[in-house]
């Protein structure tokens, strides 16, 4: 060839071009959103396109010229082969939210002994996105959602609905033709939350040409344009076409122009599809450097340089040679602590140049090496998926082995596996138990209980191990209890007890089931006394063992006992023995939360209202972030109870809102339902507070494992038939919640007596009456608290016609912040004292009752104390209105000026949360509101309205 000739070589990267091509439209969007996020506006934009299109060069493109300073940008990409391993895209994608610091593991996400491992994480996940949102504006990118795993793509989810108040701009590229159900679901949820589709189709042919020169660096001949219009319009086709080019030495300048330089056979031929154009680049690698990268390709799109010498059993030195020719040769890019393939289509092909035979034997070698290396057990388990064929001995000694860490780290990959292998196995084969063992505590850590009964107890039917029994038997104990059949529990715990030769430990553990069992039959008042030698006996057996977790359950069951026989001083100290055990210890998360939220309840009930009440609070709601989605909602509901006690039932609704069904079990359905009902109603909203009593399932189940926390389903029942006029249902759910073994168990069963009280009466019911009167009397006698003995009180004053008795219950009602019974007392005071002809006071009685009921927003209420107040001679006309505007400061409520001032303050929705002593998602729905109100878009201009508004008070 011609050494006057002046070969074209250069760089192949369209990011630093000089120009970049085409694409004006796209970019403009996606600046725009840019521009939004600046001023502090979210927002979320998805790029769909066909492989190879430029959807990640685009949104590269857009990005290239933030300001690290003014903007943090955080991106995430998945790949097949990490579909099944939980938060591997947004773990990617979070690696610089604290600054230099390695990224976070994924299993660091959440708790190892939390009852739902993956909705923990999930919490945790959003918190870190939005305390980052809190220092700057974050752009997230979320690259090949159609590989998404399915833990990323709840956290996802959940931050589109975050860019509506978060200085967030979420980026999301899939891939066209996706069919995952998870990636339908998430492309309707950015459709539906105004986000801009881009969707990014091929160039045309000018943009085709002016791509490949900028490429080259030169504008093209007539030869080289023709080439480049073979492309389609795919970036990726034409940046492979002319890497071609330079490799082979093919492209020459003359005359200003790129000119193509026949081959050595004289011809001109090149590839002219881009797989063609794959296989030509990777045919000039090194035959080591190809068997590295096909390994590598069995790893995933992204890979660790040592997990790789792992893998290869070569030594790193010699790795990193072959990486660096497949650096300079465009296969790989280098991420720093991570190498990548540099486009999926690059590793699809690497991976498809094995056989499907290959490739299943060099997954499973590399997951065998990976153990070997101490690689996390999702890590193996993702290689041994990939592998697909039955299982090897190899793989169920490791699976025997690791089983259970796998389960807390990876769930549904440790379900797919384990089922995969004991479908193999013969019932005779001794590694079949140990795996359905696993496969047990995973049904019963998803719920699934009728699942983990049948594994379970096929389990402790063949096993001839004493622990594994014991444990089996426990979980099949924990179901019975959680389904109400608890004699069917105490059966099993007393049979294991007498069949096995269980160690200390279990036999300490089995005598608390059975005392929790015990406790679902004794809480009547016949039955009393069964309870208290079995709890009493494991209580001893825990401590003396100094086993955490027999102490906690036996400390709660005695508790429980205890709270209803209303002996509260040893009640407490059951809690603070049960929490002191169970404090640093992750796999009694559960349980915590459990006695942390008992102690906040029994505070409460105590007239405690104290710092040690937040302090128990902020316990629960720790251990709750721990356990996950369930628990977070029995936290919200407690916070919520403890809310609507004190008159704060905006903060109360707050709460309960939040918690969806998704995220609550039968009971926190239960009980969260029940109180929502009895809100809504009291605020006069009957259609709404029929759907939630409608929502709640069979009450009947239910009420057997929650008739202590039932008061609030009863009272919300018996408010609702007044309401719409039911006065047969009436009289029946009187009789029901007056029933001896109903008051003897519910611990807030004083509540409901003055409104069943002031219904007997209405009903000409004397009889019925009097029985409620007497009630009250028999709860204050057994319960020492002093809001029970005030609630007696009211009950008398009513019947006795007294006013100085429902004067001091107003009081007490009034100095312990009861304020839904400091309003009752008062609407009470009112008719009495107008039947004893002191119509003034009577008057005045009347307007405090209404300034009561309205600022409690209970409205229902207020509609039924107007009439008996006209009955009584008494008209209160239009004075005591007092509505809130329903836009502008004003008509924030008090919590929600408190969060705009948070707000302000740079605060993150999870600091505020602390701050409060509420949840992520409780303050993100005051957030929500207060933009709404105010007619904001982002949390910035909440932050200036607060500050200019300070500033003119100052002034004023």
């Amino acid at each position: 060839m011609d050494g006057s000739r002046r070969f074209v070589t250069s760089p192949l990267d369209p990011i630093g071009a000089p120009h970049w091509v085409g694409r004006s439209a796209e970019l403009g969007v996606l600046h725009e959103h840019l521009m939004s996020l600046r001023r502090g506006a979210g927002g979320c934009v998805l790029v769909e396109g066909p492989p190879g299109i430029g959807k990640s060069a685009l949104v590269g493109e857009a990005v290239r010229t933030v300001d690290a300073d003014e903007v943090l940008v955080l991106r995430g990409s998945a790949d097949e082969f990490c579909v099944s391993l939980p938060f591997q895209l947004i773990t990617e994608a979070l690696r610089p939210v604290d600054g230099d610091e390695p990224a976070p593991e994924p299993d660091s996400l959440w708790g190892a002994g939390a009852r739902n491992p993956l909705a923990a994480g999930v919490q945790e996940a959003l918190a870190r996105v939005e305390r980052a949102c809190a220092v700057r504006p974050v752009v997230l990118i979320a690259s090949d959602l159609q590989w998404a795993d399915q833990a990323s793509l709840t956290v996802l989810g959940s931050l589109l609905r975050l860019t509506e108040q978060l200085p967030l701009l979420l980026v999301g590229e899939v891939t066209t033709g996706s069919q995952r159900d998870h990636v339908h679901q998430l492309r309707r949820t950015f459709t539906t939350r105004d986000a801009a589709h881009v969707v990014v189709g091929p160039l045309n042919d000018e943009e085709s040409v002016l791509l490949a020169e900028a490429f080259l660096g030169l504008p093209l001949s007539a030869g080289l344009r023709e080439l480049a219009l073979q492309t389609g319009g795919n970036a990726l086709h034409i940046r492979e076409l002319v890497a071609a080019l330079l490799r082979e030495r093919r492209v020459e300048e003359r005359s200003g122009f790129a000119h193509p330089v026949p081959g050595p056979d004289g011809g001109t031929q090149l590839p002219t599809s881009l797989s063609a154009a794959i296989a030509d680049r990777l045919g000039y690698l090194s035959d080591d450097t190809l068997e590295a990268l096909r390994s590598a390709s069995a790893l995933g799109a992204g890979f660790d340089p040592g997990e790789l010498a792992a893998v290869l059993g070569r030594p790193l030195e010699q790795v990193a040679k072959a990486l660096g020719e497949a650096a300079e040769s465009g296969v790989l890019d280098d991420r720093g602590s991570t190498v990548e393939f540099h486009a999926p289509l690059l590793r699809q092909a690497l991976y498809e140049s094995m056989t499907p035979a290959v490739r299943a034997l060099r997954h499973r070698q590399i997951a065998q090496r990976l153990s070997d290396a101490g690689r996390p057990p999702e890590r193996v388990a993702a290689q041994l998926v990939r592998a697909g064929s039955d299982p090897d001995d190899w793989t169920l000694t490791w699976l025997t082995s690791s089983g259970t860490a796998l389960l807390h780290r990876a769930p549904q990959l440790a379900v797919d596996l384990l089922q995969h292998a004991t479908a193999h196995l013969d019932r005779a084969d001794e590694r079949r138990e140990p795996l359905e063992a696993v496969l047990a505590m995973a049904a019963y850590l998803r719920g699934r209980f009728e699942e983990c009964e049948t594994i379970a107890t096929r389990v402790l039917g063949s096993t001839a191990e004493p622990d594994r029994a014991g444990e089996m038997t426990w979980i099949i104990g924990c179901v019975l209890f959680h389904t109400g059949r608890y004699a069917e529990g105490i059966e099993l715990a007393t049979g294991a007890a007498t069949r096995w030769q269980l160690s200390p430990v279990w036999l300490a553990r089995l005598r608390a089931l059975h005392g929790m069992l015990t406790l679902g039959t004794a809480l009547g008042p016949e039955q009393d006394g069964s309870v208290i030698p079995r709890v009493t006996e494991a209580l001893e057996l825990g401590r003396d063992l100094e086993d955490a977790h027999t102490v906690a359950y036996a400390a709660n069951t005695m508790w429980t006992y205890l709270f209803a026989k209303k002996e509260f001083d040893a009640a407490a100290a059951c809690l603070d023995e049960g929490l002191a055990g169970a404090e640093d210890d992750p796999r009694l998360a559960d349980i915590r939360f459990v006695l942390a939220s008992n102690k906040m309840h029994h505070l409460r009930g105590a007239d405690i209202s104290d710092e040690r009440v937040w302090a128990t609070a902020r316990a629960a709601r720790k251990a709750a972030l721990e356990c996950g989605s369930a628990r977070v909602g029995t936290v919200l509901g407690m916070t919520a109870g403890l809310a609507y006690f004190e008159g704060s039932w905006d903060d109360a609704l707050a709460d309960l809102e939040v918690v969806d069904d998704d995220l609550a079990d039968g009971y926190t359905k239960f009980t969260v339902k029940g109180l929502l009902a009895l809100i809504k109603v009291r605020r006069g909203d009957v259609d709404g507070a029929r759907e939630q009593l409608d929502g709640i399932g069979d009450p009947d189940v239910l009420l057997t494992c929650a008739r202590v926390n039932s008061t609030n389903y009863w009272h919300a029942r018996l408010a609702l038939a007044d309401r719409e006029g039911r006065d047969d249902d009436v009289l029946v759910l009187l009789r029901r919640v007056l029933a001896e073994e109903f008051g003897a168990v519910a611990a807030d069963y004083h509540r409901i007596l003055p409104r069943a009280l002031r219904l007997a009466r209405a009903a000409g019911m004397a009889d019925l009456a009097a029985e409620v009167v007497a009630c009250a009397g028999r709860a204050a006698d057994r319960d020492d608290r002093k809001v029970v003995r005030a609630v007696a009180w009211h009950c008398q004053g009513v019947a006795a016609a007294d006013p100085d008795l429902l004067r001091r219950a107003l009081d007490y009602f009034d100095g312990a912040v009861w304020a839904a019974e400091a309003a009752e007392c008062a609407d009470d005071l009112a008719v009495v004292l107008a039947g004893t002809g002191d119509m003034d006071a009577a008057r005045t009685a009347m307007r405090d009752a209404a300034e009561r009921y309205l600022a409690l927003g209970a409205t229902g209420d207020l509609d039924r104390a107007d009439a008996r107040w006209r009955e009584a001679g008494l008209r209160r006309g239009a004075r005591g209105t007092r509505t809130r505007p329903a836009t502008g400061w004003e008509s924030l409520t008090p919590t929600e000026r408190r969060v705009a001032e948070l707000v302000a303050e740079g605060l993150s929705n999870p600091d505020i949360a602390e701050r409060l002593l509420s949840s992520r998602r409780t303050v993100q729905t005051h957030v929500s509101r207060i933009l709404g109100k105010l007619g904001m878009r982002s949390r910035l201009e909440v932050a200036r309205a607060v500050v200019e508004g300070a500033h003119q008070s100052a002034v004023s």
